[in-house]
């Protein structure tokens, strides 16, 4: 049975994760711990645990004596998350290309690539985001393992303040070609090693033009 305690923990966490996430609290902000129970209404208890949690993601870093941290993502940082992240992702691509899969899993490939196109149509990069998103997310559903989804999905929180300020710095029209037309079709021909090809060389150029852009505007941190 889930205590009172740990619903507040996971209350404070959930709202902690999702200021850090937006940008709210941004990176390299100071937080300080009794300024965070007062802004949740709760105890110091669940506050603490919620930091520890956040800092075991990467998202929060405990500065003895000093506070805690929002953490910031050197660029060396993004090229290391980006290899696990596109590692897994790539090794679920290839997993659901063997599957026996039915009309209605596919659908939600073909939804969210539809979304993909209008929203470039129109320049709109929160609809484009939202749609990458739920592509790679209904892959990882596919693959159908909760520790690889776990680890994606942590390392994707690590870096996806990365990716929204590369698409405030650019155009859609300047990211490069999407490959999400083509893993679809990988997988329907039940292809795992053109799906999981697709699927490392898309986040290598996307890895690339993050980076190239970041040293562009001659920012090291996010």
């Amino acid at each position: 049975m889930i205590t009172l305690r740990e619903k507040s923990t996971d209350a404070v966490y959930q709202k902690l994760r999702a200021k850090i996430l937006s940008n709210e609290f941004r990176p390299g902000m100071q937080l300080l711990e009794r300024d965070l129970v007062t802004l949740f209404g709760v105890s110091r208890t669940p506050v603490r645990e919620a930091i520890v949690r956040l800092q075991k993601e990467n998202l929060l870093q405990i500065v003895p004596r000093h506070g805690i941290r929002v953490r910031q993502v050197s660029l060396a940082d993004i090229e290391e998350i980006y290899q696990v992240q596109t590692s897994l992702e790539a090794t679920a691509a290839g997993d659901v290309a063997t599957a026996t899969l039915r009309v209605k899993d596919i659908t939600p490939f073909d939804q969210a690539c539809n979304a993909m196109d209008r929203a470039l149509a129109k320049n709109d990069a929160d609809a484009w985001a939202a749609a990458d998103e739920a592509f790679h997310a209904h892959l990882l559903k596919l693959g159908g393992n909760p520790k690889l989804t776990q680890i994606v999905n942590e390392c994707w929180d690590q870096i996806r303040r990365v990716r929204d300020l590369t698409l405030r710095l650019t155009s859609l029209a300047d990211l490069p070609a999407p490959q999400h037309r083509a893993i679809v079709e990988a997988i329907r021909a039940h292809d795992s090693a053109t799906a999981e090809r697709l699927c490392r060389d898309y986040r290598a150029r996307c890895l690339q033009f993050q980076i190239d852009t970041l040293q562009r505007f001659r920012i090291l941190e996010v």
